[in-house]
């Protein structure tokens, strides 16, 4: 039977039973995949819907609860057989040590930014090499929160950032919404995310009037999951 997967996983749970089921309804088991395990259903994947794809998270939020490391998996992956878990992960194995110390006993928090953009000024110095660089650079900073990013610092183990484009910037324009800036994603351990929280909190207070932060989570480190 095709096994749906869930997360991988740093650590066998002290009870299997713990994890749980999944979406369809199916007990929650472990494949051993070298140093790691890969949670799966022996089910096959429920269609993609808004309703399965919250349910799919929903269960790697469980499991979060009963491991230290979890790199969640897309809604959809599957495997023909528990050999072939095994077989997928092999070539991974060099990467999954640095990818579980980075997210180990860490949460998610994600930071929806809209309003204003900040003027950066254009790289004109340096040939095109240099310039490209330069607007690289440029998209991994919101320049907009700087008081958040500043702030957070001391509690935050690794950001993402995900700036929006031209194309987005129009869309907000034509259905007269807030134009958003960025999707900013805080990797945060589990000991600090009360003084993270506070720390956003105040600094949310300095940033300027048009420029508005939303924030989601606690979530498994989705932003963070990459074996790469």
């Amino acid at each position: 039977m095709t096994l749906s997967l869930y997360a991988i996983v740093d650590r066998r749970p002290k009870r299997t039973e713990e994890l749980g089921r999944g979406i369809a309804r199916q007990a929650l088991s472990l494949v051993r995949a070298g140093e790691a395990w890969v949670v799966v259903e022996p089910a096959e994947p429920r269609p993609p819907s808004p309703r399965a794809i919250v349910a799919h998270d929903r269960v790697i939020r469980r499991i979060s609860k009963h491991v230290p490391g979890v790199l969640p998996l897309r809604f959809g992956s599957t495997a023909p057989d528990r050999a072939a878990v095994q077989a997928l992960l092999a070539p991974l194995a060099g990467s999954l040590a640095g990818a579980f110390d980075r997210v180990r006993g860490a949460v998610q928090f994600t930071l929806r930014v809209s309003g204003a953009r900040a003027r950066l000024p254009s790289p004109r110095a340096g040939g095109p090499g240099t310039r490209w660089l330069a607007r690289r650079i440029a998209r991994q900073q919101v320049p907009e929160i700087a008081a958040v990013t500043e702030a957070t610092r001391p509690y935050v183990r690794e950001v993402r950032v995900e700036r929006v484009d031209g194309a987005g910037r129009a869309l907000d324009r034509v259905a007269r919404a807030p134009r958003q800036l960025a999707s900013v994603y805080h990797l945060v351990a589990r000991e600090d995310v009360r003084g993270w929280q506070r720390a956003l909190t105040r600094a949310i207070e300095q940033l300027p009037h048009d420029v508005t932060v939303t924030t989601t989570g606690p979530w498994p480190p989705w932003a963070f999951a990459e074996l790469a």
